[in-house]
């Protein structure tokens, strides 16, 4: 279970106790005495440059600071009204504007290769086939092109399967979550051996992108 170190008369201790309840968190509250040269229940604990409390402990995870924490505790917890795909490598950004985050996603693809060949931004094109409104929503088809080259030459036929779709999408919140299809997954239903390591190598260019993502 998560353990919070903290003092109930703290306001950033009661800014972290908020979100965990927010987000419906079991979390076990360990208070700790006002005197910060007293606290030594927070002596055993590693990397803490000082008995600053809050601190959150979350298995081999030690975050301190009420900011840090809550920051963590979102992307780590919250829900996505994206929902969580198992075809799909994710990650949620909480706090990042949905255009700002269609930005970094296209950065962060670009470093590791990908070319965005296709934008279909699909909250214009509903709204104007349809003239229905929904949250942001773009699909960016991105392509690394020897990856891309060494598959074609192994399967003539995956060009069904590529480009890679990457989507950016707006949350209830206002926030972003990108994901992009899990090459992994995608390719197996290929049924070709020497397709898969080629697969592999999508997938962590993949989810460096995700995690190189910034704003």
């Amino acid at each position: 279970m998560i353990r919070l170190y903290q003092r109930e008369d703290c306001s950033e201790c009661s800014k972290v106790r908020a979100v965990l309840q927010q987000l419906q968190i079991a979390f076990e509250a360990i208070p700790v005495v006002k005197l910060r040269s007293e606290r030594r229940e927070l002596l055993g604990l590693e990397g803490l440059p000082t008995p600053e409390v809050p601190i959150l402990v979350d298995g081999d995870q030690t975050i301190q600071g009420s900011d840090t924490i809550i920051g963590y505790l979102r992307e780590k917890h919250q829900r996505s009204s994206f929902g969580d795909p198992g075809y799909g490598l994710s990650r949620v950004l909480p706090g990042v504007p949905f255009d700002d985050a269609a930005a970094a996603a296209k950065e962060a693809l670009s470093k590791e290769g990908f070319g965005v060949l296709t934008e279909i931004d699909v909250r214009a094109t509903l709204k104007k086939k349809l003239d229905v409104d929904m949250p942001g929503y773009l699909i960016l088809g991105a392509c690394n092109p020897p990856l891309a080259h060494r598959a074609l030459a192994a399967e003539p036929g995956i060009g069904l399967l590529l480009p890679c779709n990457v989507v950016v999408a707006e949350q209830d919140d206002g926030s972003a979550v990108v994901s992009a299809i899990d090459p992994v997954q995608m390719f197996r239903v290929v049924g070709r051996p020497e397709v898969a390591p080629i697969a592999e190598e999508v997938a962590q260019r993949l989810q460096r992108a995700l995690a190189a993502i910034s704003i």
